[in-house]
C-alpha cells in the first residue's frame, strides 16, 4: 500500500512567516525605513523654505502648493472580496436581528 505523506501546512505557513519577519527585520536594521522617512523630511523642509520665501515676497499662498499628497490605492481582488463578504454578513446580521425583534414584538404584545 502506498501511503501519501501529508503536508504540514502549519509548518509551511510558519516558515513563510518567519522568512517575511527576517526580511522586514533586516530592512529595518539596515535603515531602509529611516532613509525613506529622511527623504520625506527633506521634501518637507524644502516646502517650508519655499513657503517662507513666498510669504516674505507677499505672493498669494495656496496650501496645495506646499503639501504633497500621494494617494495609493491598495485595493485588489482579495480586499474587494473581503469588503463584499463583510458587507454581505453585516446585511444578514442586521436583517436577521431586525426580523428577530419583530418576532418578539409579535409574541409579547
Amino acid at each position: 500500500m502506498d501511503k501519501k505523506k501529508k503536508k504540514n501546512y502549519f509548518g509551511i505557513l510558519m516558515g513563510i512567516s518567519f522568512i517575511v519577519f527576517l526580511v522586514l527585520y533586516f530592512a529595518q536594521l539596515n535603515g531602509y525605513y529611516d532613509y525613506t522617512n529622511y527623504n520625506k523630511m527633506q521634501i518637507t523642509k524644502e516646502a517650508m523654505e519655499q513657503f517662507e520665501k513666498d510669504v516674505s515676497e507677499g505672493k498669494n499662498i495656496e496650501i496645495e502648493d506646499y503639501l504633497e499628497f500621494t494617494y495609493t490605492d491598495y485595493s485588489n481582488g482579495m480586499s474587494n472580496l473581503g469588503i463584499k463578504t463583510g458587507t454581505f454578513i453585516e446585511k444578514l446580521m442586521v436583517d436577521g436581528i431586525g426580523e428577530t425583534i419583530k418576532i418578539f414584538k409579535i409574541l409579547f404584545t
